[in-house]
């Protein structure tokens, strides 16, 4: 099955303690699901994804003992294990929103974190989860995670969803909140607008990124989701696939560029060159053919 070796493939890049243990020697332990310390460790491991763009105050004690703390307090863990765990099932994207707010609150003495660097920490956080043993009742509560939020995934949303049309609402909102009409494209037909994709890093909520005319996390959330209804998969498997190939197509399109820029002839194709809209089926196809590009450039 594809998402099986894309997890185990994505558990092989895990070189980073407290993770790391989990996946020793090849070795998926198994975890005390119970206690909080699994949870404390992928909020963490969350945190060391996102890190670099935090500013933190430079007096007091070490930024990372102190968000450890924050983790090891009951509040937010408690929340994600009875997530997980507990008989009754709540809503994701309402649990998903009150760790977020909880997280931001608890380290405003320290940073101003935004929603962005939140979701990041939290989704990435039951990404590392997923990845440890567990059961098929604990399956169907992954099912409705988010898919994390960066600069890979976003670029993927950028190329899949331009062409799609946001005219009727219900394509964007769960909550009958409308965007306003500034944040589309003004062609007739209300389309993504690049300039309204922020950076994962300074994306806040549906009140606050309208006001700053970029496109709110809720707007993304509904998306993915709606997205991966259609096509049988759910947001957290998705990424497991999308990350780590927009990550290799990426990289490669820079490097083909790198060399097509040193030929004059090729300057004004490369300017005018449509980015291709990848989906999840045609991603493996994509990366090979720009592989092939590779090849031909590395050998003159």
């Amino acid at each position: 099955m594809e998402i099986e070796k894309e997890v185990a493939e994505f558990v092989d890049t895990i070189k980073k303690d407290p993770f790391k243990y989990y996946f020793q020697n090849k070795e998926n332990k198994k975890v005390k699901w119970e206690e909080d310390k699994v949870y404390v460790d992928a909020l963490y491991q969350g945190y060391l994804d996102a890190c670099r763009t935090f500013k933190w105050e430079k007096d007091g004690k070490d930024n990372k003992e102190y968000i450890r703390e924050i983790f090891e307090e009951k509040e937010i863990v408690g929340d994600m294990k009875n997530y997980l765990r507990a008989d009754k099932l709540e809503s994701f994207d309402e649990i998903h929103k009150k760790i977020c707010v909880n997280l931001i609150e608890k380290c405003k003495e320290r940073t101003n974190m935004t929603y962005g660097q939140a979701q990041k920490i939290i989704n990435m956080a039951f990404k590392y989860l997923y990845c440890c043993k567990h059961d098929s009742a604990m399956e169907e509560r992954f099912k409705a995670c988010h898919m994390p939020l960066d600069s890979f995934s976003l670029e993927w949303f950028k190329r899949k969803f331009k062409e799609k049309n946001f005219s009727n609402l219900d394509s964007y909102s769960e909550n009958n909140k409308e965007l306003p009409e500034n944040l589309f494209t003004k062609k007739g037909e209300k389309k993504l607008k690049a300039e309204s994709i922020g950076s994962w890093s300074s994306m806040q909520t549906w009140e606050e990124d309208c006001k700053k005319q970029e496109y709110p996390y809720e707007f993304y959330a509904h998306v993915i989701k709606q997205y991966c209804k259609e096509n049988s998969i759910t947001p957290l498997q998705l990424d497991f696939i999308v990350w780590s190939k927009m990550q290799k197509i990426m990289a490669a399109e820079s490097f083909i560029k790198t060399f097509k820029d040193d030929d004059e002839e090729n300057k004004e194709v490369i300017n005018s060159e449509e980015l291709e809209p990848y989906d999840i089926l045609n991603l493996k196809t994509t990366l090979e053919n720009r592989l092939s590009e590779i090849r031909p450039l590395i050998c003159k």
